[in-house]
């Protein structure tokens, strides 16, 4: 397998897993024997730059996830702590709310990485 395939197969596993965030250790795991870890981690890096996937950090699990979000510059994120499902909230009370803060607060949001943690309805459901 020529090396510019890797670039598509780390693509390919998280277009699969869309509305997740994915722990780097569990993407080490995927691609174990097929590339080795430093290849898997400059490829996370360059999609990272390219804006495909976004890097973040769980303070819970404390570590790194990644996320396939190539457009997710003009919107908030709910994350389930519980399953890592990620919800994109592109509504209008979350722009009115993303206003707010700017106005009242004088607070500019960096909407590409915020995220707001919670809980969701199938994972509520179960509680």
């Amino acid at each position: 397998m020529i090396q510019t395939n890797f670039n598509q197969m780390i693509l390919d596993y998280f277009k699969k897993h869309q509305e997740q965030s994915i722990p780097s250790l569990k993407v080490l795991e995927e691609f174990r024997g097929q590339m080795n870890k430093a290849t898997i981690y400059r490829k996370l890096n360059a999609l990272e730059e390219q804006k495909i996937l976004r890097k973040n950090y769980n303070m819970e699990k404390k570590c790194y996830e990644y996320q396939y979000c190539p457009e997710c510059k003009n919107h908030l994120h709910l994350i389930c702590k519980s399953c890592g499902k990620i919800l994109h909230l592109n509504c209008e009370s979350a722009k009115t709310f993303v206003q707010h803060i700017s106005l009242e607060h004088q607070f500019l949001l960096d909407q590409e990485s915020t995220m707001i943690l919670g809980i969701c309805k199938e994972c509520s459901s179960h509680a």
